[in-house]
């Protein structure tokens, strides 16, 4: 004998559950009505597709029942209607035995379940059990999704909270130590006194410090930015690797010196020009030529030096070296990991983020960067780094200067400058002493976002976000200065042309090809 007892065992909860019962049949209506209010659902019933439609409007239903063979509107109709008006609602098909349609048929209708007919209390029981269940689960993940969202925009508000403030303290902070920093060099230099050498070594001490709080600041910025997915900024022009390497000498002397390490730079002085970002490649050989300090004894050696082309000859190979320590095996894999420190004793630890900003500046430039140490015989590292070439111009500049301004939809322009001798109808080769002058003055004549590109011939090419009408004002002043402020030979004319997107082209792909007729290396 079935009991209420019996009916309501092994149910889960039904608070609030309201089914729909539709069917032709008014037995079959009865019959599942009846079950539903046994096991403890509130049911309701309709005899076709439209009637439940209007049930479903005017009522709230959580579960809806039905049959597929009905007058007016079937079954599969219903469905379709209801998973476009009402799609939070789980809906459970009844089928004949040996009906002409499958149970995908009624899934791609928008069914979750099917029980076929003749079904008893139990089957029915087991039904909407599961139903309910899975209810409450996709209550729970929904609910568990909105939390999370919710934790997930505060966590965004705290990390842009947490990158302005690193950045006003950092701009705080940085102004003061400038000055700090700047007064204790006149002083080192007698500028206010002849210093003994107690004073000289006090001062350098602070000096040396003072370096490391402000490395330690930009360490942070740096950090702050690749932490927000912000990545680091960077602003690329031609540069020669001597003097680029000659900067970070001059930053680490004292250090260098301090530790009796000879810094042997082995670079050719005329070798290519390489297209990079200056100070943060300054600021990635420092970061190197800082580690071999740390792991070096006193009396080592850093070596800074090349190791030929990669196979599509349009990177250098970079190597820096040092007579350390070495680094043990297991370790190596994990040196560019954000805040990997090494496990030697006596060593002075830093923040842990040098070697990984390093590889994030290097793959910023696209190039590669790995480590090479053998335990007692020293560390190598070897980066790649572009020449200046016309494929790494565009690479590096032209192409993510378009795609950005596509996405912002504001325009881009190239200018070339040209140097021509009207006389012998040829281009004009400017002297070193011309070529500095004539880049100190496009320099000032420019915003800072604007990218100068001197090819060691007779042409300049500036890219900036502007239209086609200021790229010819700037040509315009750009010949002007040049030509009546004596920064160029006399009787050379400075001829200019200019290629803007989207003014002088249909698409990214035309203006592409325009620049690739403009550009040349000679």
């Amino acid at each position: 004998m079935v009991t209420t007892q019996s009916l309501r065992e092994g149910m889960v909860s039904v608070d609030k559950e309201r089914i729909l019962i539709v069917d032709d049949e008014p037995l079959v209506l009865d019959l599942v009505a009846s079950y539903a209010s046994h096991i403890g659902f509130e049911a309701t019933t309709a005899r076709n597709g439209k009637e439940a439609l209007e049930r479903l409007k005017s009522e709230l239903i959580t579960i809806l029942i039905t049959d597929i063979k009905m007058p007016e509107m079937d079954g599969f109709e219903l469905m379709k209607a209801v998973r476009s008006e009402f799609p939070d609602i789980h809906i459970m098909v009844m089928t004949a035995h040996g009906a002409s349609y499958t149970f995908t048929d009624v899934v791609e209708c928008g069914a979750t379940d099917y029980i076929p007919k003749p079904f008893t209390l139990d089957e029915m029981r087991a039904k909407l059990n599961r139903i309910v269940r899975e209810k409450g689960l996709l209550r729970d993940l929904k609910q568990k999704s909105l939390e999370l969202e919710k934790v997930n925009e505060d966590l965004k508000r705290l990390d842009n909270l947490k990158s302005i403030f690193v950045s006003s303290v950092s701009h705080e902070l940085r102004t003061p130590l400038t000055v700090i920093k700047e007064f204790i060099s006149l002083m080192l230099e007698g500028h206010g006194g002849t210093l003994t050498e107690d004073q000289r070594e006090y001062l350098g001490i602070a000096h040396k410090n003072i370096l490391r709080l402000t490395n330690l600041i930009d360490t942070l910025l740096d950090f702050s930015r690749i932490e927000s997915g912000k990545g680091l900024q960077l602003k690329f022009e031609p540069a020669r690797l001597v003097e680029v390497v000659e900067d970070a000498s001059m930053t680490l002397s004292q250090s260098l010196e301090e530790k009796r390490i000879a810094l042997e730079n082995r670079l050719d002085p005329e070798m290519p020009q390489v297209l990079i970002d200056r100070n943060r490649l300054v600021e990635v050989l420092i970061n190197l030529i800082n580690n071999g300090i740390k792991f070096t004894p006193t009396g080592g050696k850093i070596t800074i030096d090349t190791k030929g082309l990669t196979e599509k000859r349009d990177y250098l190979k970079m190597v820096v070296s040092d007579t350390g320590i070495g680094i043990p095996p297991e370790d190596l894999p994990k040196v560019f990991d954000r805040f990997y420190q090494g496990h030697s004793t006596g060593v002075s630890m830093g923040s842990g983020l040098g070697l990984a900003i390093t590889k994030e500046i290097i793959e910023g430039h696209r190039g590669t960067i790995q480590a090479e140490s053998r335990l007692g015989s020293g560390t190598t590292f070897i980066f790649t780094l572009p020449l200046l070439g016309v494929n790494n111009i565009f690479q590096l500049l032209v192409e993510p200067m378009l795609e950005e301004s596509e996405k912002d939809e504001i325009p881009f322009s190239m200018l070339r400058i040209k140097f021509w001798d009207p006389k012998m109808k040829r281009e004009v080769v400017l002297s070193h002493d011309s070529w500095g002058s004539v880049k100190y003055a496009l320099q000032k004549m420019v915003r800072s976002v604007d990218i100068i590109v001197p090819f060691p011939s007779s042409l300049i090419y500036l890219f900036s976000f502007i239209d086609h009408k200021l790229a010819r004002e700037i040509g315009e002043r750009v010949e002007v200065k040049l030509t009546q402020g004596g920064y160029v030979p006399k009787g050379t004319e400075v001829q200019f042309t200019t290629y803007s997107f989207p003014q002088d082209c249909e698409s990214k792909e035309e203006f592409l090809k325009g620049c690739h007729q403009l550009i040349k290396m000679e």
